[in-house]
């Protein structure tokens, strides 16, 4: 395997894509990804950015350039601004066949392609130009940028694939897209359903009602998104209308009611917790149902890990992979990382408490705002919370948290309920000034909680 064709030959897998038109297996998608290749066939050993519009014409250009290209950005138009102007720009959209050439961006589609040569490729007749590769291209993904300006991390195809499985389980799964497909955590859960033969549908409405109705329609049984995603399902009350065999959290901490809600709504689904970035990778899954990790693991490693504690409370992970050359500065000479977040052992347990970057400065004490967010997340009635710094000109900052609560409930009496938990399980300087009751809270576009936008 030197490639992402080689790969899914490898494993005889044809996964389907749902889109809103039309349904689009694999095999024929591979057909137009080598009609690209063919196209694009000056850029042999070049980079190029793949700028993503769909999740069907997301994959022909993975199939079509993965081997192809040294480098592959994967990237919205937005990320691809960014970019050195010498780098070409390609758009696919398999729904537009009308696409034209556009400033910096090339834009193909291919209209018809002779029946008979797609009727050979499909039955496996023929070796599509796609298979036949001896580049290894270098996959380069942005950070989701919620706090700076996104940087650029170099992964391969067996780095993004190590964890990546596939069995008639697998197979069965129909998958709902959430993540943006060009982010660390959208190509993995693509990735996976590419490598299982799994489905995938991929709903472009941004009403959340709307997408339930249409999991529900579709039979999607599989979801991956970040807590604070699965904290707006939750507070729909309808996400027990989808039947849920697999359950994934990933991208911010995942607080044990969170995970209680959850099995207790879907009791026979598998929970995981995945640990991930896009600098490092997957570094591990949690999956017995329990907030952090086994502290075991500290002396144990786990799968495709050793991880550590240092003196300042960060997690350290060694990975197996080699990391990019831009981490160097938070390796250590024994090759474990600062993942940058804080942590604290608790009996059995290394609990999450937030991110050394975003801790809020109080008098000279530092709160992680996720630290006192999961005290809130844990009174009943709360549906979701975010903590933040107010500037105050004696102490810094001042400890505030807005809340969400479930509907038909007085604010009154949760609050003081908040109020006494903060006290029982936070230190005086940790605990909140002030607690706002608003009506909902900001995602960023990779589905975690803003924290970087005004409050008032």
């Amino acid at each position: 395997m030197n490639n992402l064709v080689g790969l899914l030959g490898e494993h005889g897998a044809n996964a389907n894509i749902v889109g809103a038109v039309e349904t689009y297996t694999v095999h024929q998608l591979m057909v137009y990804a080598n009609a690209y290749r063919q196209t694009y066939s000056h850029l042999s050993k070049q980079p190029a950015a793949l700028i993503y519009t769909n999740a069907a014409s997301f994959v022909v250009g993975m199939l079509a350039f993965d081997g192809h290209c040294s480098r592959l950005y994967l990237c919205s138009a937005v990320l691809a601004k960014d970019l050195d102007a010498s780098i070409t720009r390609i758009t696919i959209d398999l729904a537009d066949a009308s696409a034209t050439k556009s400033p910096n961006t090339e834009s193909v589609v291919q209209s018809s392609i002779d029946e008979d040569q797609k009727q050979e490729r499909l039955s496996g007749r023929v070796t599509t130009d796609c298979q036949c590769s001896n580049v290894v291209t270098q996959w380069y993904l942005a950070t989701s940028g919620t706090t700076g300006k996104p940087k650029w991390f170099a992964h391969t195809l067996a780095s993004l694939t190590r964890n990546s499985k596939a069995s008639l389980t697998l197979g069965d799964l129909c998958w709902a897209n959430l993540y943006q497909a060009y982010r660390y955590a959208g190509l993995q859960v693509l990735l996976q359903v590419l490598i299982s033969g799994a489905t995938l549908v991929d709903d472009d409405s941004d009403d959340l009602l709307l997408k339930i109705q249409c999991w529900v329609n579709t039979n999607v049984n599989a979801i991956s998104a970040t807590p604070s995603m699965w904290r707006q399902m939750l507070m729909s009350n309808h996400l027990h209308n989808v039947p849920l065999q697999r359950i994934t959290l990933g991208g911010e901490i995942v607080d044990q009611p969170l995970l209680d809600k959850l099995a207790k709504l879907h009791p026979t689904a598998s929970i995981a917790h995945i640990y991930a970035s896009t600098e490092a990778g997957v570094g591990f899954v949690v999956k017995d149902q329990l907030a952090g990790f086994p502290a075991s693991w500290l002396q144990q490693g786990v799968s495709n890990a050793q991880l550590a504690v240092d003196e300042k409370q960060h997690l350290r992970i060694k990975p197996k992979h080699e990391l990019d050359a831009q981490l160097d500065t938070l390796i250590d000479d024994k090759g474990y990382l600062d993942t940058q977040d804080i942590v604290r052992l608790e009996g059995d347990r290394v609990i999450f408490l937030g991110r050394a970057s975003g801790v809020i400065n109080v008098g000279g004490n530092k709160v992680p705002p996720e630290k006192v967010e999961s005290v809130i997340l844990s009174v009943e009635g709360v549906s979701q919370a975010k903590v933040y710094g107010q500037p105050n000109s004696v102490l810094g900052n001042l400890v505030v948290a807005d809340i969400v609560i479930e509907p038909n409930l007085e604010w009154v009496n949760i609050s003081q309920t908040i109020r006494s938990q903060c006290k029982l399980f936070l230190q005086r300087f940790e605990i909140p000034v002030k607690l706002r009751k608003i009506d909902s809270l900001v995602m960023s576009p990779t589905g975690k909680l803003n924290r970087s936008d005004d409050h008032v």
